[in-house]
């Protein structure tokens, strides 16, 4: 049986981090809103990564756990590449030392998404 997205409609807004990191690197400009539900004895977690409003992909799982169960990242189309298996892979793209933009990679492909050069440090 194939994975479903989380239908967040049974979630509420657990905290928003801004400028999000990967490795300890800040990304300016990436925000993170995190949901949580219970489910049975356990919270569940929906983690929707966002540039200037618009989703750019989510990873979900249970609090209690160290990693992601699932992740999927949103296309330019429209459509979603996922659900897949664990933790998105995520690696912050530099030039001279300057962060701009991050690559996603998913077991069918690897995204590269700029950032807005407005938020650019």
């Amino acid at each position: 049986m194939p994975v479903a997205m989380p239908d967040l409609a049974n979630f509420s807004l657990h905290k928003i981090i801004y400028d999000v990191d990967f490795d300890d690197v800040p990304v300016p400009g990436l925000c993170a809103a995190f949901y949580r539900c219970p489910d049975g004895d356990r919270i569940l977690s929906v983690g929707i990564y966002m540039s200037d409003g618009v989703e750019l992909f989510r990873a979900w799982g249970y609090v209690d756990e160290a990693h992601c169960s699932y992740h999927a990242v949103s296309c330019a189309d429209g459509s979603l590449d996922g659900p897949h298996i664990g933790c998105p892979d995520v690696e912050v793209l530099t030039e001279d030392e300057t962060v701009v933009g991050i690559a996603v990679s998913t077991r069918d492909r690897e995204y590269f998404i700029p950032l807005p050069r407005g938020v650019l440090r």
